[in-house]
């Protein structure tokens, strides 16, 4: 097989890989999506081609020739009546006179 089309099949398989991962985070509405070329190293650690790993609170998928990495959302504006909350690896954005309710928030920032 020519390396051309190695190359054509591996930019086809990453483009499908972003599609589907983007549609997952437009879903999650929390999330943004980065990628990297290369080996799929994590702490001294290589993971083969289908394996998910952990960079902080990134959740990481190894594909062939690189990985896709999902990172937290930060919120950047929400409404007065409301706050942000954070965890863990994320947050939310709760009101102020009832923390256990929900709100939204305006916009986030990855």
């Amino acid at each position: 097989m020519a390396p051309s089309s190695s190359w054509h099949r591996l930019a086809a398989f990453a483009v499908i890989c972003s599609g589907l991962i983007l549609l997952w985070v437009c879903s999650q509405s929390e999330a943004a999506v980065y990628q990297g070329v290369g080996k799929c190293k994590h702490k001294d650690k290589i993971f083969k081609p289908g394996q998910k790993f952990q960079r902080g609170c990134d959740k990481c998928y190894c594909a062939e020739g690189g990985y896709f990495c999902i990172t937290p959302m930060r919120p950047t504006s929400w409404p007065k009546k409301c706050k942000p909350v954070q965890m863990d690896c994320g947050y939310r954005i709760v009101y102020r006179s009832h923390p256990e309710k929900e709100c939204r928030a305006y916009s986030w920032v990855g």
